[in-house]
């Protein structure tokens, strides 16, 4: 082993090593007896899971799916305490760290290497999110995990059915985890289909793209075939579609499409005077599929009666989903001022980079405009529910990886 490779070996283990330790302090440091956030619905599920079922026979309300249930699932069997629960997404942050610094090193160097991975350990919506039960650290991990495996795959000459097999499992198990990006997979599916008689030049890849994404599906088979067995729907990824659509819809006075909790909708008097305490004690507690039903027609009905106020609430949404304002009802706050000052620059360089990025697109690596497909289907898609900044700094790692190519010296000299 030459010693350059040596010095990245031991800077792949420092980082490994040192994200691992961090969050294993920070999340020590700040952990509580009290369960916040989505913490309690996670446990729930994992709890059942222990018990040998999922979804509530009686009324199968399935908001999200298996993937961080089923570890949390395992740590209850060993007798776990709340603590450890928390502590285990420092191994999935650590993961995200090292599979960030793996991909994007082909395409940027040691350095933009480095610097992604630090980005991905330090940024505050994803450190803020991965000391509780949330689904974040390992949504990352995924996808990092994804983004190596993945452009190795389409990167070497000849399939590598290791490299395929990693890549569709680590894109399976992010769809188990946050199952919107069911409908990623499969519209990024179609999508390949599509360009394969037009990309005649990258006709290999697409085909390797397409095997990993169609594993990745047939993964996912299992969960498809339990809630069409529960709820009747083919294709159902979960069952709270519906609600989220309520409320991007909603234009009622001061509201911008930001998403409320059942227990904000009856008890903030704002919301209760635009008349959704109401609207929810009527049809909140309907059996899952009508409520689902009732939502939907719900949101079709606000798009009729005001598209340009559901058009602001789809602009409103992308501030949100960059730097977590505005929200109805609410001001922005020292939080706010964070993200604009991190993401900023962050939202700056990815708008330089695809400026560059089009004008030399015809020696983008094919891989890497694959995953810029996926995060613009991903990003549109997100953009048309209530959005956090936590659901775009997740999909940094594929951002970042065409960001560093465009960016970085003499691309043309990275695989030689």
């Amino acid at each position: 082993m030459s010693e350059a490779a040596a010095n990245t070996r031991r800077l792949e283990f420092l980082l490994l090593g040192g994200t691992l330790v961090l969050y294993v302090i920070v999340t020590l440091l700040g952990s509580r007896p009290g369960l916040i956030w989505d913490e309690g619905r996670y446990l729930m599920f994992a709890d059942r899971l222990t018990h040998g079922f999922y979804a509530d026979p009686n009324n199968p309300d399935i908001i999200n799916g298996p993937g961080y249930p089923l570890v949390l699932a395992a740590l209850l069997m060993l007798k776990t305490p709340l603590a450890g629960l928390r502590m285990f997404n420092a191994v999935f942050m650590a993961l995200a760290a090292w599979f960030s610094f793996r991909a994007v090193k082909p395409y940027g160097g040691k350095r933009w290497a480095l610097g992604v991975a630090l980005v991905t350990v330090l940024h505050p919506s994803l450190a803020r999110t991965a000391t509780v039960l949330m689904t974040e650290a390992l949504a990352l991990c995924c996808i990092a995990g994804f983004a190596w495996a993945f452009t190795a795959a389409l990167r070497v000459e000849r399939w590598r059915w290791s490299l395929i097999l990693a890549a569709a499992f680590a894109f399976a198990w992010l769809t188990m985890t946050r199952v919107f990006f069911g409908n990623v997979l499969m519209a990024t599916t179609a999508a390949l289909f599509l360009l394969l008689p037009f990309w005649k030049s990258q006709r290999g890849s697409l085909w390797r793209a397409l095997a990993v994404l169609v594993l990745a599906f047939s993964m996912c088979v299992p969960w498809l075939a339990y809630t069409k067995a529960k709820t009747g729907d083919t294709l159902c990824w979960s069952t709270n579609g519906g609600e989220l659509l309520y409320w991007a819809t909603s234009t009622k006075a001061g509201e911008n499409g930001h998403w409320f909790s059942e227990e904000d909708a009856q008890g903030k008097p704002e919301l209760v005077a635009n008349g959704h305490r109401d609207f929810y004690k009527a049809n909140y507690y309907l059996p899952v599929k009508e409520r689902e039903a009732v939502l939907r027609r719900k949101a079709m009905e606000n798009i009729r009666e005001n598209p340009v106020g559901v058009f602001k609430n789809w602009l409103c949404n992308w501030g949100r989903l960059i730097c977590g304002f505005p929200r109805s009802f609410q001001a922005g706050g020292a939080a706010m001022f964070v993200l604009v000052v991190v993401n900023g620059p962050l939202l700056l360089m990815v708008l330089v980079a695809g400026w560059a990025g089009w004008h030399c697109r015809h020696s983008i690596p094919a891989e890497v405009v694959l995953l810029g497909l996926m995060t613009c289907i991903y990003m549109g898609g997100t953009s048309f529910l209530p959005g956090l900044p936590r659901y775009t700094i997740v999909v940094w790692p594929w951002i970042s990886l065409g960001v560093a190519w465009v960016f970085s010296e003499r691309p043309d000299k990275k695989f030689k």
